[in-house]
């Protein structure tokens, strides 16, 4: 037997194609390279919404372990606000007072604070690049409907 969503359930029953179907030639596509190897503030600077706050836990690898070490986010709820990705062309590069305010960081635990570098090989997810959120917003207003005015 085949697991449907709902929506997908209903229009079999009709006899009809669901609009977000696979058969209608809607598919994943590759990832345009504009649009690869974002960080999260960048994909956050560029979104057409924007979540409140975001909780990213980075955690110190295990030094007897091969594995790589893990950044993963807190599931809880989120308001997610509209934005308007367009005015980013006119502010880019942010000021630094922009950036950080938004964002807070809490290190927990350990002996003592971070080095700078363990956060340049740790923190990844907080870091943005200029040229790649303009190389991206360049993209999709010429690509993405939704972002044709920017």
């Amino acid at each position: 037997s085949v697991l449907l969503c709902r929506e997908c359930n209903l229009h079999r029953n009709r006899g009809t194609v669901a609009p977000l179907s696979l058969k209608n030639g809607i598919s994943l596509d590759t990832v345009p390279p504009e649009l690869q190897n974002l960080t999260f503030v960048e994909e956050t600077m560029i979104a057409r919404c924007r979540a409140k706050s975001w909780i990213i836990h980075l955690k110190e690898e295990d030094r007897s372990s091969r594995r790589p070490p893990t950044q993963r986010g807190f599931k809880g709820n989120i308001i997610v606000f509209p934005q308007r990705p367009e005015k980013l062309l006119d502010v880019l590069p942010p000021s630094i007072h922009d950036i950080v305010t938004p964002i807070c960081v809490i290190f927990v635990g350990g002996s003592s604070a971070p080095t700078k570098e363990w956060l340049k090989n740790k923190a990844t997810p907080l870091v943005a690049r200029r040229e790649k959120v303009r190389a991206a917003l360049v993209w999709l207003k010429n690509n993405n409907p939704l972002y044709r005015h920017i």
